[in-house]
């Protein structure tokens, strides 16, 4: 079973840019208030970028795949160019638009602890908890799973802890924030 993540976050990130297009006017007109680029590029562009995020397995190379679009775009939105060298940070700093990546892991907590708080039977539950057991492993390191990083930041055990949904949220945060030191650290 071949993880096909890369292969729809390249999509995802061309609908974005087509989104982008469409939206041109408001996006290039110089007399367009930021707040109202903000609001579009928040409600129109980023849920196309990240439609289906909550099944992607989150490696640095998709985000920064991610990232990449996001600052051009950002860039297009402002007018400037790559050859002003202006940081990423003063950027962000003047669109104020949500992080990408930051909005992709949001959604995949929330939609993690949905799913480990079905309590019938239904595929999806079935699906994130199945292993399966064809033939010997490889001797290569083994492909980043979507629960690895849930496991990473709570444990093996999960499951459980995501069945508070008051705890859960809360736990959301540190989770997050986790994705904000590692992209800080990335920066350096």
């Amino acid at each position: 079973m071949k993880d096909l993540t890369k292969e729809e976050v390249d999509i995802r990130i061309r609908a974005g840019w087509s989104c982008f297009g469409r939206n041109r006017e408001i996006f290039l007109d110089k007399n367009m208030p930021l707040s109202l680029k903000k609001q579009v590029y928040d409600g129109c562009i980023l849920p196309t970028m990240t439609y289906g995020c909550q099944t992607w397995s989150l490696t640095k190379i998709i985000g920064n795949k991610l990232k990449v679009a996001q600052r051009a775009m950002e860039r297009k939105i402002i007018g400037i160019k790559m050859k002003d060298k202006i940081p990423c940070k003063n950027i962000r700093q003047q669109t104020h638009i949500k992080d990408v990546v930051l909005f992709a892991e949001r959604q995949k907590w929330n939609w993690v602890g949905h799913v480990a708080r079905m309590s019938d039977n239904r595929w999806t539950k079935r699906a994130t908890e199945w292993q399966p057991r064809i033939g010997k492993r490889s001797r290569v390191r083994q492909p980043l799973r979507w629960s690895d990083s849930i496991a990473k930041a709570k444990g093996r055990l999960w499951h459980r802890e995501a069945g508070d949904r008051n705890r859960w949220r809360l736990d959301a945060e540190g989770y997050i924030l986790q994705w904000m030191d590692e992209a800080s650290q990335d920066r350096r």
